[in-house]
């Protein structure tokens, strides 16, 4: 207690003296100011400081100073924001929504240029040539959809423009780990056609070790992915864009270990007779046509997504001959997806935006489960899914008295699924036609105080879809679940000082969250089942701070409070010895993958000669990884450093992540009688060299 004290106390004496700031920029009178951001958080372009909600965003100049790799990266910089990581699983928590284990969505939304990727697996996103990165928080269902219950991150790639832009770069650092890529855009035809492309790859040998047969690279990975853009403007009105991504990953995952219980093994250690691996693959083909006219605005975005997961996990996670598990998981999706916009032009009293959205998805999920130490299958469901979707939306804002906004906006979506489970292990075959219809509206209102403060407070619903129970042995009546839903009550203010050189945010919030999905087992089968059993809530608070106090300063710090707990679940599980089902009130628990809190503080010089240098500090409270809390990841901090030189054409970066090599676990759950845990990065230094054509 007296260290969270302590943390507490410094980040609020640095909250007082300054904080988050992604870039500067001089003004005319020799000050400094924060970087000018414009973000399309709804779907239109905007000052994120007029925008009433809460919203990080990171440019591309922060991305890159920071040393933002991946989505998990991105999320340590935004407070109240969470990822719940496993090699499969890869959920983002905002404001304490998680999902149940084995989900198929995450309650928070991942965009990629205006693309869903709908599925937990593929929201672990390698980032490069990235333009910026917003993520907002709170039911966004008016403007999104589905599966965004709890908030949306929005990812915008860079595209080409008028001028040649090119950079290669390399970096090497512990575990024999490098990551290489290039990027390089301009214009083909002057102000008519530009071109870009960029390439990342990226190998380690990682950082745990199998002790079975002395294998240090139980956990090694490959990763090449690459995207190329089209960018044509025919006209003055007009801005066309193709853009066709690709990503391939050929990891072996061999770091899932027993954190207690006689199969314990220590950090960065396990012990596996089974070689596990995971391999994935994935492109994305969009067309973005944009027309900005004299009297409004119309954007299409037509996309294609595919994505395959083909996974081998040693199930029983330890080297014991008599009792030898082995899963092979399969996924292979096919979503198109259309969506029209129409919206005002800016300077009116009312603006406004609305569209129709459609989405067809085809996923089969592929799961093998076999006990291969007495050579016998346990189970083989093979379920195919299609989903089907249209939604119209539309939010305007009135302006009164240049002063007061007055939002309201509304989406009606509707879905159809269709499953279709097949075990011929089991002998199950099972199928359920699904659909939902949802009202989705959202009210708020802003009030300039000044031009550089302004107070707002707003009321939004959001809705994670249901769906199928594909894994966990279903029978007829435990096939599918329905949606859950949230409805979030927001106020907050968002203040800029000293001619730009500050800016201070904080946004209280309280979200109810009924029918929430969770698992527990069937009395009548004594299997895991899926049920929207639980109701909860979440409350809390976030503040976020950025200052550019002197030339090449920048100060940062952000702090999130969240209390989520369930307020009504009594679960089926099984009691401490497993011979018998019992009812356990979970009345009063943390939801699962939900930190009371978390911060960040840094600070970063950049001077006029080229010199670099930068300091981050993460925290992170406890958190449980099932809804009874009785697996515990306890609560722990990392620091990062980097120093480095930028010059004309070239850049020269030392740094070092988890300085102090804390040992942390990114997942933790229950497995049987005892806790299993996958572990964080240890302490890792590299070195980084960029060129600039």
């Amino acid at each position: 207690m007296r260290q969270k004290v302590q943390i507490i106390i410094i980040i609020g004496m640095v909250f007082l003296y300054g904080s988050t700031a992604y870039g500067e920029q001089e003004t005319g009178n020799n000050s400094y100011q924060l970087e000018t951001l414009t973000v399309t958080a709804q779907k239109r372009e905007e000052n994120p400081q007029k925008i009433p909600m809460s919203i990080d965003v990171l440019s591309s100049i922060a991305i890159e100073d920071a040393g933002i790799n991946n989505t998990i990266d991105l999320t340590r910089f935004s407070p109240n924001v969470h990822m719940k990581n496993n090699y499969t699983e890869h959920v983002v928590v905002i404001r304490g929504i998680s999902s149940f284990s084995a989900s198929t969505y995450s309650p928070a939304s991942l965009y990629v240029d205006d693309v869903s990727y709908s599925l937990v697996h593929m929201q672990n996103l390698e980032l490069f040539d990235i333009e910026r990165a917003e993520i907002l928080k709170g039911p966004q269902g008016t403007l999104y959809g589905r599966n965004s219950e709890s908030g949306v991150v929005n990812i915008i790639t860079k595209q080409p423009g008028k001028h040649f832009e090119a950079k290669v770069f390399g970096e090497y650092q512990s575990y024999n780990t490098f990551r290489s890529g290039v990027n390089i855009s301009g214009p083909l035809i002057e102000d008519r056609l530009a071109l870009g492309g960029a390439f990342q790859y990226k190998s380690s040998d990682g950082f745990i070790k199998n002790e079975h047969n002395g294998d240090d690279q139980a956990a090694d990975l490959e990763h090449i992915s690459g995207r190329a853009s089209m960018r044509w403007t025919p006209g003055d009105f007009w801005d066309i864009t193709f853009i066709a991504d690709f990503m391939d990953k050929d990891d072996h995952i061999g770091g899932y270990r027993f954190i207690d219980g006689p199969n314990e093994t220590e950090p960065y250690k396990v012990r596996k007779d089974v070689s596990e691996y995971y391999n994935g693959e994935g492109n994305t083909q969009t067309l973005r046509t944009r027309f900005k006219g004299n009297n409004f605005n119309f954007l299409s975005v037509s996309s294609l997504l595919n994505y395959k997961l083909d996974r081998l996990a040693d199930s029983d996670l330890f080297d014991n001959p008599a009792n030898g598990r082995m899963s092979i998981f399969k996924i292979d999706q096919r979503q198109y997806s259309q969506e029209f916009r129409i919206s005002s032009v800016r300077d009116s009293a009312f603006e406004w935006l609305v569209g129709l959205y459609g989405f067809i998805e085809e996923t089969c999920f592929d799961f093998d489960y076999d006990m291969i130490s007495k050579n016998k299958k346990i189970m083989h469901p093979v379920t195919d899914i299609d989903a089907k979707g249209v939604a119209a939306f539309g939010q305007g804002t009135y302006t009164l008295f240049d002063r007061l906004h007055l939002t309201a906006g509304v989406r009606f979506e509707y879905q159809d699924m269709e499953g279709h489970l097949n075990d011929g292990v089991r002998k199950e075959n099972l199928e359920k036609d699904l659909d939902f219809t949802e009202v989705l509206p959202k009210f708020s209102t802003a009030y300039d105080i000044s031009k550089e403060i302004t107070a707002y407070a707003s009321i939004s619903r959001g809705y994670l879809t249901g769906g199928y129970n594909w894994a966990m042995k279903p029978t007829r009546d435990t096939f599918h679940y329905d949606p859950e839903y949230t409805l979030n009550y927001e106020s907050g203010i968002k203040t800029t000082w000293m001619d730009g050189m500050l800016m201070a945010n904080l946004s209280l919030f309280y979200i109810d969250i009924s029918d929430k999905q969770v698992t527990e087992f069937d009395p009548k089968t004594s299997q895991k089942t899926i049920e929207n059993a639980a109701k909860a809530h979440s409350q809390g608070v976030e503040l976020q701070f950025k200052a550019a106090p002197v030339q090449g300063v920048n100060i940062f710090a952000g702090l999130g409070y969240t209390e989520a707990e369930f307020d009504d679940f009594t679960a089926i599980e099984w009691n401490d010895s497993h011979t018998a089902l019992i009812e356990n009130d979970y009345n009063g628990k943390d939801l699962p993958y939900a930190p009371r809190f978390n911060y960040n503080v840094g600070i970063q010089y950049r001077s006029g000669s080229g010199y670099f240098c930068r300091a981050d500090l993460f925290g992170t409270d406890r958190f449980y990884g099932d809804p009874g809390n009785t697996a515990e990841q306890e609560s722990y901090q990392t620091v990062n450093l980097r120093i480095g030189y930028e010059g004309d054409h070239y850049d020269v970066y030392l740094w070092a992540d988890n300085v102090f090599d804390e040992e942390y676990l990114t997942y933790v759950s229950p497995y049987d009688k005892h806790t299993i845990g996958l572990d964080g990065a240890p302490g890792t230094f590299g070195i980084k060299v960029n060129y600039r054509f």
